[in-house]
Order: C-alpha cells, then structure tokens, then sequence
C-alpha cells in the first residue's frame, strides 16, 4: 500500500491513456484529470508543479494522497474510521487529547512499550483492577517514594 500511496501523483501506466483535462483554479492551481484504463487519477496542483491532492480511482476503490505542510480535518458532528487495520505514525511525535473522556477497549491483548511510562492523575485515584493477579516486576519496586532510589548496598 505504501508504494501505492507515494505514487499515485506520479502515476504512469503502460496502457495508453485517453486525453487529460486540466481546468484552472484560484490562486493559479489547477484541477488535473487522467484517465487510463487501470482507473482515473485527479490531483489538484500548486502553481509550482508539486500536487496537494490527489486521488486514484481504481477498481478496487478511491486511493487519497494528500501533500503539504498539515492537514486538518473538522467536523461539526461525529467522525468515525472504519478499516480492517489502522496504523498512526508520528516521525517527531504522536498526542491524543480530549476535552472529555476517552476510552481505549480492546478485544484482544494491550501492550504498550516506550523507554520510559508515566501515569498519573491530576485529580484523584489511578485505579489497577485485575480479574486474576496483578503482577509488578522491576529491579525494585517502590511504594510512596518520591525523588530518587536510596543507594544499592550489595548483599
């Protein structure tokens, strides 16, 4: 998919193509349309070639690029994503904020791995609850320090 989805811009086809149509819009972009028989291709493109957006159309559905410097999406009402598999990559980072609850449910198992993991409540308990054992494990486990470990005395 990846390939796909870095070359539907660029794409070229072995098949000849029927004519392009361009139309222009605002701000000196311009509407692309081409057609192949391996499905119709529109991207929208910057006055300086680079496209902002395009689409595939293939016989197995619409694929979606989008170029530039963010995206956003909004919506006034709910916003649902639906797929077999959904993956979320951050190169510099990824956050998830609410301004109301949020609840992760999965059916399966849930690992979450990172160098180091906080958790905290600003405003009351953080609550473990378990159907069979809870189990801690560490080098030391620690209850009700704050700052740093005392020293190791060797044994």
């Amino acid at each position: 998919m990846k390939a796909q989805h870095t070359q539907i811009a660029r794409r070229e086809s072995s098949v000849p193509s029927r004519p392009t149509r361009t139309i222009e819009l605002i701000g000196q972009q311009s509407l692309v349309v081409e057609s192949a028989d391996g499905g119709d291709l529109l991207k929208i493109v910057a006055p300086d070639g680079r496209v902002r957006l395009a689409i595939a159309m293939t016989v197995d559905g619409p694929v979606l690029e989008l170029g530039g410097m963010g995206l956003m999406i909004r919506s006034s009402g709910p916003l649902a994503i639906d797929a077999e598999r959904i993956a979320l990559h951050g190169r510099n980072g990824l956050q998830l904020s609410t301004g109301g609850d949020a609840t992760i449910r999965v059916e399966g198992d849930l690992t979450s791995v990172a160098r180091i993991q906080n958790i905290s409540a600003s405003l009351g308990n953080v609550n473990v609850k378990a159907n069979d054992d809870v189990r801690l494990n560490g080098e030391r486990v620690m209850m009700n320090c704050d700052g740093e470990p005392p020293p190791s005395h060797p044994g």
